[in-house]
């Protein structure tokens, strides 16, 4: 598998052995709550920060989870949005917010994993700065191209760019995405000259895609995808909601991944908040009409204790570490 060089060194044991996640979700889970203080939060509005521009499945999915909580939780729920570095400058401020649970993450795989993997120079520490509290859910990401390109499949798309003298752009939401990886990926087992570029969410790169200033993209699926020519999505099966659309592997490519979405808050939340943000967003997402409005997105809702997001943090990392070594992907590979 061709990938370019001149990425950095990727700390994999680290990667492989997320101590401090397990340690923080047993500091979050244990001792009996306090009744005072699970009582007495919220008594303001709560802000939930995520780092990908409007238009993403991320910024539908964390309006609708704050508009359920401000009902729920008897006090405004906020999203504010920090655009930048694929979710790293969103990741990096809450880290540094106080542990009051007055300011949640809204993450994804990429800055939550990814991007660590990738890029040695990120400041925050997913172990050390963060409690898990709840896994939302999971979208697959589509391979999209232009609908005046006149493209069907995966294979049109190889064709179309080795006409073109291998070259070919593909949009995707900004580094150490899935996203990007995917376009790394693809590329490299394609054998193409990817210009691969970054936005800062789905809606900005939908909107080029489109246009033609791009000629593809990699976003996680959202309803604004359908616009688009989707040639195939990287989830391990067809999904329910695009049956006539093959998966990667299918079109010949070894590339299966989706982009989940979670809620975490800042190190040291009490536990009992911890409880009380997880059972109120647990609740909304186990309401059959939540289901079945995010069904009809292809978000895939998932739930559960935190125990489930750390598992699937740890499995990513094993999965995805040992793909981005063996290729030799890096915070500089564009």
């Amino acid at each position: 598998m061709r990938v370019p060089s001149g990425c950095n060194k990727l700390r994999l044991a680290k990667a492989l052995a997320p101590i401090a996640a397990v340690m923080a979700l047993a500091a979050a889970l244990a001792g009996a709550p306090s009744p005072a203080l699970a009582d007495n939060y919220p008594s303001r509005p709560i802000t939930i920060v995520l780092g990908f521009a409007p238009g993403s499945m991320i910024d539908y999915v964390g309006r609708a989870v704050a508009n359920d909580l401000s009902t729920s939780l008897g006090q405004p729920v906020l999203i504010e949005t920090r655009q930048g570095g694929g979710g790293v400058l969103a990741s990096t401020y809450v880290a540094k917010q106080p542990a009051d649970g007055y300011t949640l993450l809204m993450s994804a795989v990429g800055p939550a994993v990814l991007r660590p993997l990738m890029d040695k120079t990120v400041t925050f520490d997913l172990d050390r700065d963060y409690v898990p509290i709840i896994l939302l859910g999971e979208a697959p990401n589509v391979l999209v191209a232009n609908p005046k390109l006149g493209l069907k499949s995966v294979k049109d798309l190889v064709a179309y760019a080795n006409a073109h003298g291998g070259k070919i752009s593909i949009g995707h939401s900004g580094p150490g995405t899935l996203g990007q990886l995917a376009t790394l990926l693809f590329a490299a087992e394609a054998g193409l000259d990817v210009a691969s570029v970054s936005y800062r969410g789905t809606g900005p790169m939908m909107i080029d895609v489109l246009g033609g200033a791009i000629d593809a993209g990699f976003p996680a699926y959202n309803p604004a995808t359908k616009e688009a020519s989707i040639l195939a999505v990287t989830s391990e099966r067809r999904v329910d909601f695009l049956p006539d659309v093959p998966t990667m592997t299918e079109s010949g490519f070894d590339l299966v991944g989706g982009t989940w979405e979670a809620i975490f808050g800042p190190a040291n939340l009490p536990p009992e908040i911890v409880a009380k943000i997880h059972d109120a967003i647990e609740a909304f997402l186990r309401k059959p009409e939540t289901r079945q409005r995010f069904n009809e997105t292809g978000f895939q809702v998932m739930g559960g204790p935190p125990a489930r997001l750390v598992e699937k943090i740890m499995q990513d990392r094993a999965k995805w570490a040992k793909i981005i070594q063996d290729a030799k992907i890096g915070a500089d590979d564009k």
